[in-house]
Order: structure tokens, then C-alpha cells, then sequence
């Protein structure tokens, strides 16, 4: 009867494998299912990016998008060192939910009181972070002046 007791262990193992196999992959079709059918959102209304290489040699780059008027999102990269990561990731996140202008009165002091202690020898990469932010700004403030600007002409009221 061993041999016997051994079969049914087995089976009852791949059984178990088999039910358990399968109801992953209906969760894994439920959950395609689901993603296909909801509405997709427009997530960047406008998008704009910059990158900045300070004298250190940190480069920074930072995205954002801006809807009715807000910066809703953001992103970042940052190939330096971690005082650098730190204060690109606290303008990314003194950027969101303000205006571009709004955006324009965030200062090296600022991040560096966002981000904590910054050693002296560091102290430039709050300004690197924010001089990337200015930048972005600055890009998005010239597209959004074309762009108004050829809207005007379009319409006739240049």
C-alpha cells in the first residue's frame, strides 16, 4: 500500500500546482481586462524637460507637465552624488501642484531647508537643482509664449 500512498501525494501535489497555476492566470487576464477597459487619461497636457551639468560634473535632468496651468507631475534623474539626488528631488517636489511662475521664487536656501543638513562642501547642489528647475521653467514659459503667439496669428489678432 505504500506505492499506493505515494501516487495519491503525488497527484495531490499536482493538483494543487494545477489549481494554484490557474488561478494566477485568471487573476493576471482579470487584471488585463480591467487596465483594457478603463478610460486612458491624457496625462501630460504639456511636457517639458531640461538638463544641467554643473561645474562639479553632477548632471541633473528634470521633467514636468503642466495642466490648467499647474505643474502636476513630475520627474527626475540625476547622475552625481546622493546631496544631489536629494535636492533635485525636493524642486521636483516644491514644483508640484504650483504654477511655473510660482516656481520661479523656489531658492538654493529653500532646498537646502527641504532637504535637511548639507554639508558646505555640498551647498552647490541645491544651487545645480534649482538652476535645473529654472530652467525647465524657462523652456516651457518660451513654448507656451510661441505657442500663444501662433495661436494669436492663427486667429488674426496680431
Amino acid at each position: 500500500m505504500p506505492h499506493g500512498r505515494a501516487k495519491h501525494t503525488k497527484m495531490m501535489t499536482l493538483l494543487t500546482t494545477f489549481v494554484f497555476s490557474a488561478a494566477v492566470l485568471l487573476v493576471i487576464g482579470l487584471a488585463a481586462l480591467i487596465l483594457s477597459r478603463c478610460p486612458r487619461q491624457q496625462r501630460f497636457a504639456r511636457e517639458e524637460a531640461a538638463t544641467v551639468t554643473g561645474a562639479c560634473g553632477d548632471t541633473m535632468m528634470l521633467q514636468f507637465s503642466v495642466t490648467k496651468g499647474r505643474i502636476v507631475d513630475t520627474a527626475f534623474k540625476t547622475k552625481g552624488c546622493a546631496y544631489s539626488f536629494s535636492c533635485l528631488q525636493a524642486a521636483a517636489d516644491a514644483a508640484r501642484n504650483r504654477t511655473p511662475l510660482q516656481v520661479l521664487d523656489i531658492d538654493a536656501a529653500f532646498i537646502q531647508r527641504k532637504v535637511g543638513h548639507i554639508p558646505q562642501d555640498h551647498k552647490h547642489c541645491a544651487t545645480l537643482a534649482v538652476q535645473t528647475l529654472h530652467t525647465v521653467v524657462d523652456r516651457y514659459m518660451r513654448r507656451q509664449a510661441t505657442s500663444d503667439a501662433a495661436d494669436d496669428q492663427k486667429s488674426g489678432l496680431t
